[in-house]
Parts: structure tokens; sequence; C-alpha cells
């Protein structure tokens, strides 16, 4: 079923929603005829299915069903602000297993990085994020905040777990609940002896792999190991 993005609240059984006009084009690629099965998500935890119906260019869906999807547990990635591209990535994979929240971090080494995330580039970050959700069928598009110190995002509450990846640290538990995650992943070049002591002394040093690890691939395995111990806490 293909799948296209409303805004928030715009869903209801019975509405005709008109579908904005990169939507529209996303149906008419895929060769979309009237009468067919709309998928609809709102990035907001409400999907709809529908029928659709074509009058010249103008795409709209009669919608039939709407579910609404609780939240996902709490998972809060805080990932150096490294190239805008690979950090574009995270944001795909973020969206695909299960984050609530990624926080792209400023830190020493970042800012040596030509193509690192600026603060231009967040409004598009979150819209890539909810487009991600076409392909992945998830409910809930990741909140995508704006660049942060470290001293910024860890003086904040943090309730429940806080991690940081590093090697040589703890294995992660096997099996976890739906309590809070908070996990902070390292910028390209690591951290500096200032910012780590910071860190070490606020988030519990958690090993995801053996050696070390660019950010893009420990955002994904953290999310991954959080997903996967979350669901054999659910089996038990």
């Amino acid at each position: 079923m293909i799948a296209v993005l409303v805004e928030p609240g715009s869903l209801a059984v019975g509405k005709q929603l008109p579908l904005a006009e990169e939507e529209a084009n996303h149906l008419k690629v895929r060769r979309a005829n009237n009468g067919a099965t709309i998928r609809l998500l709102d990035g907001a935890g409400t999907i709809a299915t529908g029928s659709l119906t074509w009058r010249g260019k103008q795409a709209s869906v009669a919608i039939g069903t709407v579910a609404h999807v609780a939240e996902p547990a709490p998972l809060t990635l805080a990932v150096g602000a490294g190239d805008r591209d690979r950090f574009t990535w995270v944001v795909e994979k973020c969206a695909e297993l299960g984050v609530t929240d990624l926080v792209p971090l400023a830190t020493d080494h970042a800012t040596g990085v030509a193509t690192r995330i600026r603060e231009t580039h967040i409004e598009k970050l979150a819209v890539r994020a909810r487009e991600t959700l076409k392909q992945s069928g998830a409910a809930w598009a990741p909140r995508i905040h704006p660049l942060q110190s470290i001293e910024q995002f860890s003086a904040m509450a943090r309730r429940g777990l806080r991690w940081l990846a590093q090697p040589g640290g703890a294995l992660p538990p096997a099996t976890l609940g739906d309590e809070p995650i908070t996990i902070v992943i390292g910028p390209e070049g690591g951290w500096t002896d200032q910012e780590l002591g910071h860190l070490l002394s606020r988030f519990e040093p958690i090993a995801l792999a053996a050696p070390i690890l660019r950010f893009e691939t420990a955002a994904l395995a953290a999310a991954s190991v959080v997903g996967v111990a979350r669901l054999r806490g659910a089996r038990v």
C-alpha cells in the first residue's frame, strides 16, 4: 500500500482530505489510480487508510479508517554533529528504529568538519525524518532538536538510563523495559579530554562494539541494541 504524509491533526473518518502537491507527485510517480487504497501518516501517531480520487493534478483521499498508535518508549540519541550527509543517514535510521528524539551535539572536533551539521539544516532533517515514514510505515517520526553544546544537553534533567557509547564500557543489558534511555555518541575525531571528563561524570560508559565506530555506525548500533533489548523485555 502506498503511503503519503499529512499534517498532524488532519485525519478523521469520513473526511475528504486534499493532499499536498509533493504527495500528489509521489502518487503520480507510483502510478496510483482513482480508487487505490492509500495509507496516510501524520508522523505523530495517527495512521489512516482511504480511497484516492484524482481531479486533474489534484489528489485527495476519502478517509475510511483511522488508528492511533502509542508513542514508542523514550529513546534519545545525542550525536556529535559531523558530516551532514552522514548525519542525514542517521536521521533516516532513527526514524526506522524507533528513536523518539535526536539531538545534534556541537563538539570541539566537529567544528573542524567543513560539511558539519549547522542550525540551518535542522528543519530539513526534520522533513527527512517524516519522509522516511513512507518506506518504514512507522507511525511516529523522531523529534530533531536544535544543535546543542554538551553543557546545554547534559544540564537538562534526564530521566531513566543515561549511557555514553565508549569502547571498554560495560555491556548493555540483554533485556530492557520502557524506561527512558539517553545515549550519547561521539563525533568524528572523538571527544576532547575535557568533554569526556564532563560526560563521564553524568553518563555510564556502554560498549556497542569492540572497535571504535564511526558516529553513524554507533548511532545505528545504539538504536538496534535498545530496540532488540526492549523486544526481549516485552516477551519475558
